[in-house]
């Protein structure tokens, strides 16, 4: 894997510094006691194993494969059975989910109807956002193996939002007589061994009792929390873990000539993008919008500043992903069309002091993003740069976990750069939902409304027919596009940090996170 960068992107990148490797490569003791032990990098820190807890599903789910959905999907976003044999809609707001009858939890009690019941309806309380995003309102038993989900919106979508690790299975006996949950009890190949929570660090070994075929070697995972990048890339140079990603793109040319390391880069259903704060005045005109996106080279963003690690979008979406439209204008880099549109719309220097201003105002645009994900700051440095060049000031700021989030409410800004899985919900309508329907907390934080999207989108939702499903949201995604308050600067790319050892690795873009097969072995 050779790695290159060019200009003044070069240069951002190695600003943002190079994480000094010192030292051998430590080699991970993964035959203690004849175990074959899978060490993994979580890039979160976990505090809780409760499954109403976000990072704790993820965890659970996609890393220590402990816990379950009823439906799951693949890397295509085909729904397929999981502890969940067959459903059927019923009704505008019933749907009838038929279970398996030969899974028992890691306690070794029966899966089974009442179960499935007493979770769901306990993550709904524990978690107030899954009721949002499953619609789910209540939970009948029909009979041993068969569910009745009641639901409180007209959803076609409830399906795939039981793929979603909020909505896992686990047994009663996880939480305690004062109802607090102190064990992982699930279906999953892996049971739960141990769990750290000052370090969150956790172990787990395989289930001898588990109702699907694994072949795997691997005896024991540990999954610890590193929620630093820099720690992660460090970790897997000395060979400390077997598995990390989101290690910082400055660390790739050196983590790729590293003797037993493997760098891997994946395209996944998760965007970098930006929303415009339509509370300012200059930014309420469509045709300036379109010129802050005209002045951006996404290509170059991509391929040079991101190393590669993502993709150029074709629309809102993956273009893989089903319903993706590619059909629609991505506004590509034409520095000299976004001064025309700026000059048009009376967004220029009237004072020769080099800087664009509106109204006689001059604008000082403040542009936020949080520093959780490896590409956020070196996008909006780059954006500035851009923006610089049609003599627009830009400052950036790149904040820390709540003080993101509280710039976000006050609307301290003129763009934030997000990223979100559009697949955190494998639907056509979730992410247009989420982040562009003006009921979405998004929206409303920019203050954008379009009635003919909103309509368009819950009827996307409401249906069950997947044909109608994604027509409307392929007719949503035009009129998303079209406004540009909401727009994707880059598809996110997945980078795998993989010792030499890891057999049977692979990678799916339609889940949350990143997800470790049962089958990952080691040689």
């Amino acid at each position: 894997m050779k790695l290159k960068v060019k200009g003044f992107l070069l240069l951002m990148v190695m600003g943002l510094g190079l994480t000094l490797f010192a030292g051998c490569s430590g080699a991970n003791a993964k035959t203690a006691d004849g175990e074959k032990v899978l060490t993994i990098a979580f890039p979160s820190t976990v505090t809780t194993l409760d499954v109403s807890n976000g990072d704790g599903a993820t965890m659970l789910k996609e890393v220590a494969g402990v816990i379950e959905t009823l439906v799951s999907v693949d890397s295509d976003f085909i729904l397929h059975p999981s502890l969940a044999k067959e459903w059927e809609r019923t009704g505008e707001t019933t749907w009838v989910f038929k279970l398996r009858d030969d899974v028992t939890f890691h306690d070794g009690t029966k899966f089974n109807a009442e179960a499935v019941k007493w979770c769901i309806e306990r993550s709904l309380v524990e978690n107030t956002s899954l009721a949002k995003t499953t619609g789910i309102a209540s939970v009948d038993v029909i009979d041993d193996y068969t569910v009745q989900f009641n639901t409180s919106v007209n959803t076609g979508d409830l399906p795939e939002a039981l793929t979603n690790v909020g909505t896992a299975i686990v047994a009663k006996s996880s939480v305690n007589d004062k109802g607090e949950f102190v064990t992982a009890v699930g279906t999953g190949y892996f049971k739960q061994d141990s769990f750290d929570v000052s370090s969150g660090k956790f172990e787990c070994v395989p289930y001898d009792k588990y109702w699907q075929k694994v072949d795997s070697n691997v005896t024991r995972r540990v999954v610890l929390s590193l929620s630093d990048s820099s720690t992660r890339s460090l970790s897997a140079q000395n060979g400390e873990v077997d598995i990390a990603t989101d290690v910082p793109f400055s660390d790739l040319e050196t983590l790729s000539n590293k003797d037993g390391v493997n760098v891997e880069k994946f395209n996944t259903a998760r965007t970098y993008f930006f929303s415009y704060n339509l509370n300012k005045d200059y930014l309420k005109d469509v045709n300036v919008r379109k010129a802050l996106i005209y002045a951006v080279n996404k290509k170059d963003i991509v391929n040079d500043l991101l190393l590669g690690v993502g993709s150029v979008p074709k629309g809102i979406f993956l273009e893989t992903m089903p319903w993706a439209n590619t059909n629609v204008d991505t506004y590509e880099y034409d520095a000299q069309k976004a001064g025309s549109l700026l000059d048009a719309a009376g967004v220029k220097d009237t004072d020769g002091d080099g800087f664009r201003d509106y109204n006689g105002q001059k604008i000082s645009m403040n542009i936020i993003t949080s520093s959780r994900r490896p590409g956020n700051s070196l996008i909006v440095q780059a954006v500035a740069g851009y923006f610089a060049n049609l003599g627009i000031e830009a400052n950036v700021q790149v904040l820390d976990g709540n003080a993101f989030t509280e710039a976000q409410k006050s609307g301290n800004f003129d763009m934030v750069l997000s990223s979100a899985a559009t697949g955190y919900v494998p639907s056509a309508s979730y992410y247009l939902s989420t982040y562009y329907h003006s009921g979405s907390s998004n929206a409303k934080q920019i203050n954008y409304s379009n009635p003919e999207l909103d309509k368009l989108v819950d009827a996307c939702k409401a249906t069950s027919n997947m044909e109608e499903k994604y027509t409307l949201s392929k007719q949503a995604q035009v009129l998303a596009q079209n406004d540009v308050a909401v727009y994707t600067i880059a598809n996110y790319g997945a980078v795998f940090v993989l010792s030499d050892d890891v057999e049977n690795f692979s990678y799916s873009a339609a889940v949350h996170d990143f997800i470790v097969p049962n089958e990952t072995s080691l040689k």
